[in-house]
């Protein structure tokens, strides 16, 4: 589920483009007054019919996982920010099955389903290479969650997609991604992201939950800080073999946090120092493997997040 790549495919990904496709609400801190993140949610129709003797409402029983009557819905549970999107099963009490929870991104945020869904549009700029997110798994059973991104031309039709099966359960955030296989050199036009908690041919529980946040289409926009400094703090070099050096300009004081993490969210090197204005930072990364990583600066500037790419 996880991919490994040569140094050389890992930075043509790198300079391929700075921009990056805006996946709609993919942090998921914009929340409707119903609880449902915007632009994300499911296509699911509740059959109701009438008693023409009783007038009474005829219709099955559904038990939803919490007292929201949905199967998408904000979580209080992020990797960052305030909120990310969680998705779980309904249960069908009337017929004894279990209805498996979707969430699919659609581009009008006041709705709480797609209906048709054409997908979100992209600009012509945007790197669209991957699907990448951090996730929590949580089965009831041995369910088998999937995500999947479709990427369209101008014609609607289908130039490329990426999928990927989400089997392992975990309680802490865990970080995947899956670059997008194209068939076609067409421009791509419009992208479709969805999870479902049952990928064909597995059988959904009820009581499974997936915890999503952070959906973003390439390494770029893994960036999710915003900080002022961000621009005045100086690592070098970004492509090292053994060193990695911190210039932050005299603007941090006391206690400073270094944190390398891998491209699946997990913490492989920190430490902790005590810095006064004419620091310079080094670490040691020559035992770290080759690839991407992540430094992330916590101090008395905020939390700063720069890349760097191990030889």
């Amino acid at each position: 589920m996880k991919k490994n790549y040569l140094l050389c495919t890992t930075l043509a990904l790198m300079i391929s483009s700075v921009s990056f496709s805006q996946v709609v609400n993919g942090n998921f801190e914009d929340i409707k007054s119903n609880f449902l993140p915007a632009n994300w949610g499911m296509n699911f129709v509740q059959q109701v019919g009438f008693d023409p003797e009783t007038g009474e409402s005829l219709g099955d029983d559904i038990q939803y996982t919490w007292c929201i009557p949905s199967m998408v819905y904000a979580s209080f549970e992020p990797q960052s920010g305030n909120y990310a999107m969680e998705i779980s099963n309904a249960f069908n009490l009337t017929q004894n099955v279990v209805i498996p929870g979707t969430a699919t991104i659609f581009s009008d945020p006041e709705q709480d389903s797609p209906g048709w869904n054409p997908g979100i549009p992209v600009e012509a700029t945007d790197n669209i290479s991957m699907i990448g997110f951090y996730y929590k798994f949580l089965p009831a059973g041995d369910d088998e969650a999937q995500a999947r991104i479709s990427v369209s031309d101008s014609n609607g039709n289908e130039i490329g997609h990426a999928t990927i099966n989400i089997t392992e359960a975990t309680n802490d955030f865990q970080y995947v991604y899956q670059p997008i296989s194209y068939t076609s050199s067409a421009t791509p036009a419009s992208i479709i992201i969805s999870f479902t908690m049952a990928r064909e041919g597995s059988t959904p529980t009820f009581g499974s939950r997936l915890i999503v946040d952070n959906v973003v289409t390439n390494f770029d926009a893994l960036q999710v800080d915003d900080n002022e400094f961000d621009s005045k703090i100086a690592v070098y070099p970004t492509l090292t073999e053994n060193e990695l050096n911190v210039d932050t300009k005299g603007l941090t004081q006391g206690e400073v946090n270094y944190k390398v993490m891998n491209i699946e969210g997990k913490v492989v090197k920190q430490n902790t120092v005590s810095e006064d204005s004419g620091y310079i930072y080094s670490m040691d990364v020559s035992q770290l493997s080759s690839g991407i990583y992540f430094l992330k600066i916590n101090s008395s500037l905020g939390q700063i997040t720069k890349k760097f790419i191990k030889k």
